[in-house]
C-alpha cells in the first residue's frame, strides 16, 4: 500500500512539474532559435515566433540556420562556441549550442561585420 501511494506521489509530482513548464532533465527539447542571413544585407537571430533575441536563459539550444546568400555568413561566438557558415555557401543547416549565464555572444556576417551584427546575454 506505501508503495503505491509513493507511486502515485512520483506521477503527480512529475505531472505538476510538466504542467507547470519546469525542465525535468532528459525529457525535455532543447529550446530553438532562428539564425537568418540573406542576399539584402539582413542578419537575425529570433525565436521561432520571430521576436529578435537580446537575452536568454543560459542553457542549450537547438539554432536553426538558414544562411540565403553566397555574399555572406552567419558567424555566432563567445564563451564556448564558435559556429559559422562558410560565405560563399548557402546552407541550411541546424546546431547545438549552450549559453553560459552571464555571457555575451555575437552573431554577424565576417565581411560585413560593421555593419552586419548583433548581440545577446545569457541570463
Amino acid at each position: 500500500m506505501a508503495r503505491k501511494l509513493l507511486l502515485m506521489l512520483a506521477a503527480v509530482s512529475a505531472a505538476g512539474v510538466a504542467a507547470l513548464g519546469l525542465a525535468i532533465p532528459g525529457n525535455a527539447a532543447s529550446p530553438k532559435l532562428i539564425a537568418t542571413v540573406t542576399d539584402d544585407s539582413v542578419i537575425t537571430l529570433t525565436t521561432p515566433m520571430g521576436r529578435p533575441v537580446r537575452t536568454l536563459r543560459a542553457g542549450g539550444y537547438t539554432v536553426a540556420v538558414r544562411d540565403q546568400t553566397s555574399d555572406h555568413n552567419f558567424r555566432l561566438a563567445g564563451s564556448g562556441v564558435r559556429r559559422a557558415t562558410g560565405v560563399e555557401a548557402v546552407v541550411t543547416t541546424t546546431w547545438g549550442v549552450r549559453f553560459r549565464k552571464g555571457k555575451r555572444y555575437v552573431f554577424q556576417c565576417d565581411p560585413h561585420a560593421s555593419s552586419m551584427r548583433g548581440a545577446l546575454r545569457a541570463r
